[in-house]
C-alpha cells in the first residue's frame, strides 16, 4: 500500500517547525511533535543538494543550486494538494539510508506490479492468437497455481517461477518478461517526498508573513 497525502497529513498534524539555519541556500529546518519523536524529520540544503533525514529514513538529492526551487516546480499551487513527482525526484536521488538490515532503496518489488505485468503479457500474447476461452481460462488458472500463489516479496523467486513455467503449446508466452519493471516506490520514499513539499510550503508561508 503506497503512502497517500492523507496518510502523511495525519502523521504530521501536530508537528512544529523550527528553523535552525536560514542563510540563502544554506538551510536547516526541523519538524517534530513536541510530545513525541515519531515521524520527526529535518531538511538541510546547501548548494546543489537537499538532505531529508528522520524517523522515516534519509534521502539525499542533488541537481540545481537551490533544491527548494527544483521541488517548487513539482508541487502544486493548490493549498490542498501536495503534488509530488516520484519519477522526476528519483532521477535526482544520490543516496538512501541503509536501514536496519544494511540495505536501502527508494523502490522495491511489488506483487501487484508483477501481477499486472504478467496479466498484460498474457493478454497481449493471446490477442492475435486463436485460442478457446476454456483453454485460456485453464492456462491462466495454471499460472495462478504454479506461479502467482507462491510469489510474495522476493523478486528473484518470482522471476524464477515465471521462467520455469512452460506450456507445450506456448513455450514463448513470457519471453522477454525481464524487460518489464515490477517495482514500486517505497512508502518511506513517498512519505519523504510529501515531507519535502510540505516543508517548502510551510517555509514559504513563514517568509511571506515576515516579508
Amino acid at each position: 500500500m503506497t503512502c497517500t497525502q492523507q496518510d502523511f497529513g495525519r502523521s504530521v498534524v501536530d508537528h512544529e517547525m523550527r528553523v535552525i539555519r536560514d542563510d540563502g541556500v544554506y538551510r536547516h529546518i526541523k519538524f517534530e511533535n513536541p510530545v513525541s519523536n515519531i515521524y520527526w524529520f529535518e531538511i538541510s540544503t546547501w548548494p546543489g543538494s537537499l538532505c531529508i533525514n528522520g524517523g522515516m529514513g534519509a534521502y539525499v538529492f542533488y541537481f540545481v543550486g537551490d533544491m527548494f526551487e527544483f521541488f517548487r516546480k513539482i508541487t502544486s499551487d493548490d493549498p490542498s494538494n501536495l503534488r509530488i513527482n516520484p519519477a522526476r525526484s528519483m532521477r535526482r536521488l544520490q543516496a538512501v539510508s541503509a536501514g536496519r538490515d544494511g540495505s536501502g532503496s527508494a523502490h522495491q518489488f511489488s506483487f501487484n506490479s508483477f501481477l499486472n505485468c504478467v496479466k498484460y503479457q498474457f493478454d497481449e500474447y493471446f490477442e492475435s492468437r486463436k485460442i478457446s476461452e476454456k483453454r485460456r481460462f485453464d492456462l491462466w488458472a495454471e499460472i495462478k497455481t504454479r506461479v502467482l500463489d507462491h510469489v510474495k516479496d522476493d523478486e528473484g523467486y518470482a522471476l524464477e517461477l515465471l521462467s520455469d513455467f512452460t506450456s507445450g503449446e506456448f513455450p514463448d508466452l513470457f519471453e522477454g518478461f525481464i524487460d518489464f519493471s515490477c517495482r514500486d516506490y517505497t512508502d518511506s520514499f513517498i512519505w519523504n517526498l510529501y515531507a519535502i513539499a510540505w516543508t517548502i510550503r510551510k517555509y514559504d508561508a513563514a517568509h511571506t508573513v515576515t516579508a
